[in-house]
């Protein structure tokens, strides 16, 4: 063999000799590297799932207070009118009582002693009215009073009964909203504190509709969605109330998104902002949006902006102002080419991400 061969031979082998550690180490850097890939989207996997159970408790929630702040609103128009009508019987009750009484006074005064002792014997009116010696003693042109007065005692029992058992029921339904309520807030805020606890490596691994929130906390607003963002940018949970049963025989003409208090709320699409306060909506906001449509956001804690805003910029934060007090949520309307109120659940599902 040449010494030429036995030189290249012996280079050849040396490079394998160095090439072959480096391999390794190449190999043994990417597995490193690969590892904690795969441990941050394990980790995304178990708080994506996580977020998603506290999400379908948090959706079942909101369900049943709906249902509960519906019967409430029941109750308490049963309660008004019921009222109303045991008015009106106590006082037609009071009405045909005199009129007994005037005729116990005439046949007094005409000898009739004995209708006087059934009426020294009775305990009460009541008693009185439902004697049989009584009964048997007063003239048929007095049977109408008579039955009328029956009657009325009847109906004015039997109304109160109704009354106050429409009351217990309001208080133990009012009972089970203030804890519906807690509930509500304690899954929000817990689902608040897991998404700022995430590091930003794990936060963009997660799913669409948490990308953004994660790393320090910042808010949720991802959107746009179909060139709309939706109003509140944080943890929040809706169901289809519009329509549903309110207080004073209104009916829900929006729908309201439970957050918790402070949560920012976005504007939905660019437009013009005006900051308004006053009855049932406390602070409230008008977004004059520029596609031609108007959208209030009701209830706030506070205002962000007023006068021209951009898509998604915040514009108020989620409160309990007005006639929602201990109950934060935005009470959000959508009013197409600022006509009367249309149902927004399909529009708030739609770009819900």
């Amino acid at each position: 063999m040449s010494a030429g061969r036995r030189g290249g031979s012996k280079i050849q082998r040396l490079s394998m000799a160095l090439l072959i550690p480096c391999l390794l180490a190449c190999w043994s850097f990417n597995a490193a590297a690969a590892d904690p890939v795969s441990e941050k989207k394990e980790q995304a996997k178990a708080v994506e799932k996580q977020l998603n159970a506290l999400q379908a408790e948090l959706n079942r929630l909101t369900s049943e207070l709906s249902q509960t702040q519906s019967k409430i609103a029941s109750l308490e128009s049963k309660i008004q009118a019921n009222q109303v009508q045991l008015t009106a019987a106590e006082a037609e009750l009071q009405r045909w009582k005199k009129i007994l009484s005037d005729r116990m006074v005439a046949m007094y005064k005409e000898g009739n002693a004995t209708a006087l002792d059934v009426l020294l014997e009775c305990e009460d009116f009541d008693t009185f009215v439902h004697s049989y010696d009584f009964m048997s003693r007063i003239g048929s042109h007095d049977a109408e009073a008579i039955a009328a007065t029956r009657s009325l005692v009847a109906e004015v029992r039997a109304r109160r009964a109704e009354l106050e058992d429409a009351r217990a029921q309001y208080q133990a339904y009012y009972r089970n909203l203030q804890n519906q309520r807690a509930s509500i807030q304690s899954k929000l805020n817990e689902q608040k504190a897991i998404l700022a606890g995430l590091d930003r490596e794990v936060a963009e691994l997660l799913s669409s509709r948490y990308r953004g929130t994660g790393g320090g906390g910042g808010t949720w607003n991802i959107g746009p969605v179909n060139g709309l963002y939706f109003p509140v940018a944080g943890p929040h949970s809706y169901v289809n109330d519009w329509g549903a049963p309110r207080s004073v025989g209104r009916t829900h003409k929006g729908c309201d998104i439970m957050a918790a208090y402070g949560t920012p709320c976005v504007a939905i699409t660019s437009g013009v902002v005006e900051q308004r306060r006053g009855g049932n909506a406390g602070l409230y906001i008008a977004l004059h949006g520029d596609n031609g449509h108007l959208y209030y956001y009701m209830h706030l804690q506070g205002f962000a902006a007023s006068g021209r805003v951009a898509a998604g910029q915040v514009i108020g934060y989620v409160g309990d102002t007005g006639n929602a007090r201990g109950c934060p949520h935005l009470h959000f309307e959508w009013h197409p080419n600022h006509g009367g109120p249309v149902n927004p659940y399909p529009l708030l599902v739609a770009i819900d991400r």
